[in-house]
């Protein structure tokens, strides 16, 4: 079996992708995600944001995502002035108690990433292909916050076969837990990994459907691993995590 897979980068100064967990001291996933790749997506097509419907365009679409670390895992702390916007009315002179409110963010730094996006849908992976390449998008792209303004670059479009693994091989995205065989993780004094439970996939009203655990390496190197099935194309192994919340057979 053989899909098409397309590929791009994007590229920050600062990242924040907040946990759910975290309320008044806002922390940050080490890694991007698949919701939030949806978004990015859905900003580069002009996808309708009332009412989240571009989460259910992509969701229907069948939508794949792989996601590989480009650079190292960087996390800063810094202090951010939240306005208080309860009142509907906020004079920026105007002296009152409660107006402005410092908060310790949590963010990545030189955030980096490379996608490699699947869908069903062939008229709206076309439509991503050449808007991509023409660096154009519809809304601007950012990572996790408006104010992180990010930037892309279409890597290309490539045929991935479908592969099942009983011997340990190297995969260069992030990996759902789920993939990986039973002692199927091959550790190296040389890789440092990462382990978070994060939102796979939600409805259109930002509910998440199906948390799962995404294994990492926190540097941006190759995994050696075990895995029940993976992508092997372009001089690469990968693996898709399918936003409908179903693994990447398609």
């Amino acid at each position: 079996m053989s899909i098409k897979v397309l590929s791009f980068d994007v590229t920050g100064d600062y990242a924040h992708f907040r946990k759910y967990y975290s309320t008044s001291s806002p922390v940050t996933f080490s890694v991007i995600p698949p919701t939030a790749v949806l978004g990015i997506i859905g900003a580069v097509l002009g996808l309708p944001r009332e009412e989240e419907l571009y989460v259910k365009i992509l969701t229907e679409a069948v939508t794949g995502i792989g996601i590989r670390l480009l650079s190292p895992v960087k996390k800063t702390r810094m202090g951010i002035n939240l306005i208080n916007t309860k009142s509907n009315v906020w004079v920026p002179k105007q002296r009152r108690e409660g107006a402005r409110t410092q908060i310790k963010f949590e963010f990545l730094k030189e955030a980096a990433y490379r996608f490699y996006i699947t869908m069903e849908d062939q008229e709206l992976f076309g439509r991503l292909a050449s808007t991509l390449m023409e660096h154009k998008c519809y809304y601007t792209v950012s990572l996790g916050l408006s104010e992180l303004l990010a930037d892309f670059r279409f890597m290309g479009v490539d045929e991935f076969t479908l592969e099942e693994a009983g011997d340990p091989v190297k995969i260069v995205t992030a990996v759902p837990l789920n993939h990986i065989r039973k002692e199927g993780i091959a550790l190296t004094p040389d890789r440092r990994y990462i382990k978070e439970r994060m939102p796979f996939s939600m409805n259109d009203n930002r509910e998440v459907q199906e948390y799962g655990e995404l294994l990492a390496e926190s540097q941006g190197r190759s995994m050696s691993l075990k895995l029940t099935h993976f992508w092997r194309g372009a001089g690469e192994n990968i693996s898709i995590i399918r936003t409908g919340g179903q693994d990447c057979l398609c």
